[in-house]
Formats: C-alpha cells, structure tokens, sequence
C-alpha cells in the first residue's frame, strides 16, 4: 500500500467546513468524489486539520492509503481537474507507510483578518471581519502576549467541543497592520492576527479573535485576558469572532 500525502488550498467561504455533512459541500466530501473518479476505490482520508464552514485554507494537509499504480506526479492535476473551483490540490507526495498528517504535525499556524473601518471593501467581505469602532492595537498586543506559552485554554474553547485536555502550547502570536492593496484612492489597511501553536482546540483561535477584538474596544483591559485564561471559563472571554475572517496558513512537520 502506497501513503500518499496532500496539500490542499481553498477558500471557505461556500464550504459547509472540511468535515462530511449529509446533504452540504464539504472539502473533505468533494476530495473523497475526486479521489474515488481517480483511483477508482473508496479511500479512508486522514486530515491535520478539520475547519469549520467558512474558514479558508492555504495550506491542509491529508493523506491515504491506496493499492493503485498512478505515478505521483500526475495525481495533482488530475485531481484539480475533477475539484470545483474553490479546492485545489497544490501538491501530493509519497510518504512512509507510518506518516499520519494529524499525529505528526509539530505545529499549525493561523491568521486572522480584521478590516477597521466604516466601509468595507466589497471585494473583502468573504476574507475579513468588519470592526468598524477604532481598535487600540497596541492593547491587542499587549494582551496577546498574555496568551503565549503553555496554558490551560478551556476560557477560550466552544462548548460542542469533544476535547478532553485542554492544555494547548502557543509559540507566537502577532498582530500588526498590513497594507492591503488601494480602494478609492487610499491604502486599504488590515489589522493580521497571526498564531503559531502545537495545537488548538475547537473554535479556539476566533475565541481568541474575539475577545482580542474586545480589548481593541477597550471593554477588556490586556491585563483581563490573563484572568479570563486563569478562569478557564469559555463565559469569561469575549464572544466568537466570525469564520470567514480566518484561515490556515500551514501546517508545519
């Protein structure tokens, strides 16, 4: 048996999330139909990552098991034929029999787009969240460094979650403003939430988002958000910020 891996890129924003639901586009659903038209045998797909609806990937990483013969090179392009527009496979690889794109990746990296201003940029609206009060960055900062190291994250994770350890590592988080191309005549600016963690449980990088937001409003101190973390109390921490404002970056092995 062959252990083939991919890297998968797609935009969120008419995906029901990478998981199978009856009825619903999915990227899982829609990668099992191509690979299944290509190899001509169901396979069983192991993710690194499963997002939620709306949430974009520039990088997620798959991978299965296959008996057939087709070269590596050809798998790609064969796949992207047969995908909608909104998925696309950037590159398959052979692995080691014992690779498991979830169990081996050493960290994932996210990042989250917040536009902060009145008018929004009609071209943007799938990819950012809106926030049109003026934030304080620089108290996003402060409290995002908060957040950094090994910690108990459970003020930050969504009740549905079947996670039973909540202990979480994050090695870096940044937020600055970017430049973001030119609208009527001035720069369009956004305000990138950038993580690096070992691991995140779920919906815990917009919880974060969240409640970030509200410390730019200046509803929560930076100093808050070590308390809202020592709670480990999801009420405590600021509300869920929206899907389409995130996307994986890269997971990293």
């Amino acid at each position: 048996m062959r252990n083939l891996k991919l890297t998968l890129a797609y935009d969120g924003a008419d995906l029901c999330g990478y998981e199978l639901q009856p009825g619903k586009r999915t990227v899982r659903g829609e990668i099992e139909k191509a690979l299944f038209l290509v190899l001509k045998k169901k396979v069983s797909i192991v993710s690194s990552s499963r997002t939620d609806a709306g949430v974009h990937a520039l990088q997620n990483v798959i991978n299965f098991k296959t008996s057939q013969k087709i070269p590596v090179d050809r798998i790609s392009p064969a796949l992207n034929s047969l995908l909608p527009e909104d998925i696309r496979v950037l590159k398959a690889e052979e692995k080691g029999e014992s690779f498991n794109s979830r169990f081996e990746a050493k960290s994932k990296e996210y990042e989250y787009l917040i536009y902060n201003g009145e008018i929004l940029p009609p071209s943007l609206r799938a990819f950012v969240w809106q926030v049109k009060p003026k934030l304080n960055v620089a108290a996003m900062q402060k409290a995002a460094k908060q957040l950094v190291g090994q910690n108990d994250f459970s003020s930050f994770c969504a009740a549905r979650s079947d996670d039973k350890d909540f202990v979480r590592t994050i090695y870096s988080f940044s937020i600055r403003h970017s430049a973001f191309g030119i609208w009527d005549g001035q720069k369009i600016k956004i305000i990138r939430l950038k993580v690096k963690g070992g691991g995140f449980l779920y919906k815990m990088v917009r919880n974060i988002a969240g409640t970030l937001v509200e410390v730019g409003l200046g509803r929560f101190t930076p100093e808050n958000v070590k308390t809202i973390l020592a709670a480990q109390n999801r009420r405590q921490a600021g509300k869920t910020a929206p899907a389409h404002g995130l996307c994986l970056l890269r997971v990293n092995y």
